[in-house]
């Protein structure tokens, strides 16, 4: 157990010039095994047992949706506890390997809405010295492999201009603002660093799966919301208005057909100023 809390313990240090208050964005020092306050507005952040929960007190005061964002997450950890295998980026599935390349990561990467897994495999491609932290609603315990924080897309607990790479991986969906949410990544973002998305675009039309599994069936759907895990599916036209709202301009875009009617829509996103 030392050697564990030793190692966590380096990975804070890794990140700790770039961890800040998302309430304030003032100076935030993490010890391990204790709350933090922030030294600028006093807002205090718990010690959730093997990591910290850096979510501001009056984040939910932004939006009436977070009663079924609630709902939505929910659905979403069953997801994941049920069907790792085709919920969360863990396995060398084609799409993942191709977004791992569309990326090639260097330097301080932060995965937004990395979700609870330990390692996702889109990680693969990167540089020996590129350092990684994700933060997600979700998280309980930080993976071994690499720091991972409990925290929202909006309101994101680090400064301004620390990372070479901020990643949405068929996150953006997800989230409350998205607007905000990429607006927090360019102001998180270095001003020679990039922005990558990777959207999952479903047309209408795509025929149900002949049998859901038990697990399945029991969720329920929120008022409010698309689907059992979406507020509202993201297609190309919500993201260029969202990228445009959040003043951030694309650098490249990759199209990866799956079939009829589903695609992979990889963007590399840059601020405008």
């Amino acid at each position: 157990m030392a050697g564990v809390a030793e190692h966590f313990s380096r990975l804070v240090e890794e990140f700790a010039d770039a961890i800040a208050c998302p309430e304030c964005n003032g100076q935030l020092s993490l010890t391990n095994s204790q709350s933090a306050v922030c030294e600028q507005c006093k807002e205090s952040y718990r010690w959730i047992g093997q990591t910290w929960e850096l979510v501001p007190s009056r984040c939910r005061e932004s939006s009436p949706l977070w009663a079924t964002w609630d709902q939505l997450q929910a659905n979403g950890l069953v997801s994941y506890r049920e069907d790792p295998e085709h919920n969360l980026a863990i396995s060398e599935r084609p799409d993942n390997l191709d977004f791992s390349d569309f990326c090639s990561f260097d330097g301080r990467v932060l995965d937004v809405g990395c979700g609870p897994q330990s390692w996702p495999t889109y990680f693969r491609t990167h540089t020996t010295h590129t350092r990684f932290v994700g933060v997600d609603p979700l998280i309980e315990t930080s993976s071994g492999q690499y720091l991972q924080l409990r925290a929202l897309a909006e309101h994101l607990p680090f400064r301004s201009g620390v990372f070479d790479h901020v990643v949405f991986a068929t996150s953006l969906d997800h989230f409350v603002d998205p607007v905000r949410a990429l607006r927090e990544a360019g102001r998180t973002c270095r001003a020679d660093g990039e922005i990558d998305v990777w959207i999952g675009e479903k047309r209408a039309g795509a025929p149900p799966p002949t049998e859901s599994p038990e697990w399945y069936r029991r969720l329920e759907r929120p008022v409010g919301s698309e689907d059992l895990f979406h507020i509202k599916r993201l297609d190309m036209e919500d993201l260029t208005g969202f990228v445009g709202e959040a003043g951030l301009r694309a650098l490249d875009y990759e199209v990866r057909r799956v079939d009829e009617y589903r695609t992979n829509h990889f963007f590399r996103l840059k601020s405008r100023a």
